[in-house]
C-alpha cells in the first residue's frame, strides 16, 4: 500500500489560489456563462474547496481537485483565468488610484512650498552657495544630498578666458524659458524657468534655474557681498565684439575650466495639507492655511476691496492666516522707525494689531513682533530667529484699519466669509497686504506635517 503523503503550505496556497479564480468567475461570469458550464465550476470548486477544509491535506486528492477547477476555468474563466497576472495588476493600480485621489480628496493633501513667504516657519526653495571651488560636493555627496535633502545641484563652467559679466535681457537680470529633457518637470513635461546669460571673453554662457528661485539675490551675495543686483554698476559697452547692457559681476580674470559659481537648490519642505478639519470646524486665526488663487480677485472686486496687485491665475498658496470675518487689523508703524536709521527698503517694519491688540497665539506672531520693537531700538539688532519683522503696506499700511468681510455684511454680495492672509516672511511676500482677501470657498485646508526633506523641520506643523 502506497504511503499517502501531505500537502506542502506552498501546494495548499495555490490550490486556494484556484479556488479563488473559481469563486471568482463565478461571481462575475454566471450571467454569461452556459447552465451546464455554471453547474460544472461549482461542483469543482465545491470538491475543492471541501478538501481544502481537511484538517489533513494530501497531496494527491488536492491535485486531483485542483487539476478538475483548472480544466473548467480554462473553458469558463474568461479574463480571470491565465490572464490573471496582467488583469490583477491593472485592478489593483485602479484600486490604489482610487484610494489615492480619496485621500487627496478628502483627507491629506500633498504640497510643496516653492517660495520663502513663510519663512522660518516653513522653507522655500534655498540655496547652498559653496563659496570656493574645492567645495563643491562630488557626484556621491551630491547623489546623498539629492536623497535626503531635495538638492540640486548647479555650476556655471567657464568657456573662455576674461572677466565675468551679466548679459542683461530687455532691462531684467533673466528671461523666461521653457526647460526641457532632462530638466523638466518629472524629466519630460517642458517647465518654465528663469534663463540667465552671462559674458566672459565675449562668450555668452547660460544658466537655468527654477521660476521661483531667487537667483539674483544669489548672485549679488556671491560676486558682491550685498543684496540687490540694482547696487552693481551698469555696463553699456561694444568691447570684444558685445553689444547691450550689462552688470560687472567680478573682476576677477577667469580661465577656461574655472567654476565661476556653484551651488545647490535645496527643495522646499513638502507637507501634507489636512483638508478634513476645515469640514468641521472653521479657519482660526494662525493656522498655517494652503488655498486656491482662482476666485480672489473676482471676490474682492465685488466687495470694493482697493487692491494693489491682481493675483491672475489660480494656484495653490500658503500662508498665516490672520484674520478671521469680522476682525478688525492695523498695522502700527513706531515712530522711531521713521528717524533712527532703519532700512525700510523692504518695507517699514510695524506691530501687527488684531482687534486691537498686538496679534499673539503663535510664534511667527511673537517673533515679527518681537522683531518689529527691536528695530525701533536699534536698527542694527541682530534678529536670531530669522523673523524679519511684520510690514506695513498696501491694505495694512501704518495706521490704517481693515475688516475682515462676513458674509452677511451688506458690502458684501458675494454670500462668502473672507480671511485675511499673510506670509510669516513679510519682507518677501505678496499676499493680502496686496490682493485683498480669500474667500472662505477657496480654502483648502491647513498644513499637517512636513514630511520631505529630513531636517530640523520635519514633522508637525505650527
Amino acid at each position: 500500500m502506497t504511503e499517502k503523503i501531505k500537502a506542502k503550505r506552498s501546494q495548499k496556497k495555490g490550490a486556494k489560489e484556484i479556488l479563488r479564480l473559481g469563486q471568482k468567475a463565478l461571481d462575475y461570469r454566471r450571467d454569461i456563462l452556459s447552465i451546464d458550464q455554471v453547474t460544472r465550476l461549482e461542483s469543482a470548486t465545491s470538491e475543492l474547496k471541501n478538501v481544502l477544509g481537511n484538517k489533513t491535506i494530501y497531496i494527491d486528492e488536492l491535485e486531483e481537485k485542483a487539476e478538475k477547477v483548472d480544466i473548467e476555468l480554462k473553458e469558463s474563466g474568461g479574463l480571470y483565468y491565465h490572464k490573471k497576472g496582467w488583469v490583477e495588476n491593472v485592478e489593483m493600480l485602479m484600486v490604489a488610484a482610487i484610494v489615492v485621489i480619496g485621500i487627496r480628496s478628502f483627507f491629506l493633501q500633498p504640497f510643496i512650498i516653492p517660495t520663502n513667504s513663510m519663512y522660518p516657519s516653513f522653507f522655500g526653495m534655498q540655496p547652498n552657495l559653496y563659496e570656493e571651488e574645492n567645495e563643491v560636493p562630488s557626484l556621491l555627496e551630491r547623489s546623498i544630498d539629492k536623497v535626503l535633502l531635495g538638492a540640486s545641484h548647479y555650476r556655471l563652467n567657464v568657456e573662455s578666458a576674461g572677466n565675468l559679466y551679466l548679459v542683461l535681457q530687455n532691462g531684467g537680470s533673466f528671461r523666461f524659458a521653457e526647460a526641457t529633457f532632462p530638466n523638466g518637470r518629472f524629466f519630460l513635461f517642458p517647465n518654465t524657468v528663469k534663463e540667465y546669460v552671462f559674458e566672459v571673453g565675449g562668450k555668452e554662457h547660460t544658466l537655468q534655474v527654477p521660476a521661483e528661485f531667487d537667483f539674483d539675490t544669489l548672485i549679488a551675495k556671491k560676486f558682491a557681498g550685498i543684496e540687490s543686483l540694482r547696487d552693481l554698476p551698469l555696463i553699456v559697452s561694444q568691447d570684444q565684439g558685445f553689444t547691450g547692457n550689462r552688470l560687472k559681476l567680478s573682476n576677477q580674470n577667469y580661465q577656461k575650466g574655472d567654476i565661476a559659481i556653484a551651488f545647490d537648490i535645496l527643495l522646499g519642505d513638502a507637507l501634507f495639507v489636512d483638508r478634513m478639519s476645515y469640514n468641521f470646524i472653521t479657519p482660526k486665526s494662525g493656522d498655517p492655511a494652503v488655498f486656491r488663487t482662482g476666485s480672489i480677485d473676482e471676490f474682492n472686486r465685488k466687495i470694493g476691496t482697493p487692491v494693489r496687485n491682481f493675483i491672475g491665475e489660480d494656484k495653490y498658496y500658503i500662508k498665516r492666516l490672520i484674520g478671521e470675518p469680522g476682525d478688525r487689523l492695523e498695522m502700527k508703524v513706531p515712530d522711531s522707525i521713521f528717524t533712527n536709521g532703519t532700512d525700510v527698503r523692504k518695507g517699514v517694519p510695524g506691530v501687527l494689531y488684531r482687534n486691537e491688540k498686538p496679534i499673539s497665539g503663535k510664534v511667527a506672531f511673537d517673533e515679527n513682533r518681537k522683531r518689529a520693537e527691536s528695530l525701533s531700538n536699534d536698527p542694527n539688532a541682530k534678529n536670531p530667529m530669522n523673523y524679519p519683522g511684520y510690514r506695513s503696506e498696501g491694505l495694512l499700511s501704518n495706521r490704517e484699519v481693515i475688516t475682515v468681510p462676513q458674509k452677511d455684511d451688506v458690502t458684501n454680495p458675494t454670500g462668502f466669509n473672507g480671511y485675511f492672509m499673510m506670509g510669516d516672511n513679510s519682507t518677501d511676500s505678496l499676499d493680502g497686504r496686496a490682493w485683498g482677501f480669500v474667500p472662505e470657498n477657496e480654502i483648502i485646508g491647513r498644513a499637517f506635517v512636513v514630511y520631505y526633506p529630513f531636517t530640523k523641520r520635519w514633522g508637525f506643523s505650527n
